[in-house]
């Protein structure tokens, strides 16, 4: 599949979670773990483990913070709503279900190709004037430094790294040049990519409905 099409499937589950109940948000999950199980995405479950204090957080928030019933014979003085819990878990759903489809999306297509797919989705803004070539350039040089600090450093990447890399791209040597291969559009992808705008087309309606 083209990675416009996979970048495009990526951002219409974004918008799906946001949309659907709670029942289908269970279900969503349920396939995105069946997803990740068959093609053994590890890096899914990196990402869980590196983010759990971050689900917690908003476990907690929503579980203390959101106004409801009140569940009873808690051992403190303050307790969590039923509505809170709730809330809290169907938020963590999302996260989940968008953390899976991000792995998914990297993890199927090298960074070169993905790079592509996102070059060729913000390409219409060169109408407004945005460089878009020197974006998707400036992007993918950041992510070979970022991939080459990894390999030098055992460290962990902190913010002082990020004012390295207009130093980094500043002083590459000129033989250093991004290129973009074009990928075809398979019949798949172009059924493909009149099914994502009709359903972009109905999310709409049905918003604005």
């Amino acid at each position: 599949m083209h990675p416009l099409i996979k970048i495009l499937c990526f951002i219409l589950v974004l918008l799906l979670i946001s949309m659907v109940n709670n029942t289908m948000l269970f279900f969503m999950v349920l396939i995105f773990f069946i997803m990740l199980f068959s093609f053994k995405v590890q890096t899914f479950l990196h990402a869980v483990r590196r983010m759990r204090w971050l689900f917690l957080s908003i476990f907690m928030i929503y579980a203390f913070g959101t106004p409801g019933e009140l569940i009873p014979n808690f051992p403190v003085h303050f307790a969590p709503t039923f509505e809170g819990l709730q809330f809290g878990l169907v938020q963590i759903e999302k996260l989940l279900i968008a953390l899976a489809a991000l792995s998914l999306l990297l993890t199927s297509s090298p960074r070169e190709q993905m790079m592509l797919g996102l070059y060729m989705l913000l390409s219409p803004l060169n109408l407004v004037g945005l460089n878009v070539e020197r974006f998707a350039a400036r992007l993918m040089l950041t992510l070979d430094y970022v991939e080459e600090l990894a390999a030098k450093d055992n460290s962990s990447f902190s913010f002082k790294h990020l004012d390295q890399i207009d130093e980094y791209i500043k002083y590459l040597p000129q033989t250093n040049v991004v290129t973009f291969q074009k990928l075809p559009f398979s019949l798949i992808d172009k059924l493909m990519m009149i099914l994502l705008l009709a359903l972009f087309v109905f999310m709409i309606y049905r918003g604005f409905a």
